[in-house]
Order: C-alpha cells, then structure tokens, then sequence
C-alpha cells in the first residue's frame, strides 16, 4: 500500500508524525473512515484517509489536498 501511494501521489506514509495527528483537522467519512487534513515536515498540506484498527491506525490514502481542503487548515 506504501509503495502504491508513492507511486500513485508521490507521497510516503513515512512522512506521517504524531505532530501531524495532533494538529489535523479529522472528520469521519460515509464510509466509516477517518479524513484527516494536516502539514507535513516539509509544509506539504495532505489529505490521509484512515481506518481505526484494535492496536493502531491503518492508511488507506495519502494526496496533497485541494484547495478547499487547504482552507480547512
């Protein structure tokens, strides 16, 4: 799934930090996820959709966000 977003968006779930969780701005989904919008390291603004699991979060998606979802931020 890694490897598939880095190829697909250029962007690497490495790139996530728990200082990226604390100031995002976080929405359920229809579908029973989690949006978060947030500020890489590097100032990147990116949309993550997320899965809370039993033990930890699992990524489904991570993109640059759009302009409206950059508003939100």
């Amino acid at each position: 799934k890694r490897q598939s977003n880095l190829s697909k968006h250029g962007l690497d779930f490495a790139d996530l930090s728990y200082e990226f969780f604390l100031a995002a701005n976080v929405a359920s989904t229809k579908q029973g996820r989690l949006k978060a919008i947030g500020r890489l390291a590097d100032g990147t603004i990116v949309v993550i959709f997320i899965t809370l699991g039993t033990e930890a979060l699992s990524i489904i998606s991570m993109r640059t966000a759009n302009k409206v979802e950059r508003s939100k931020i």
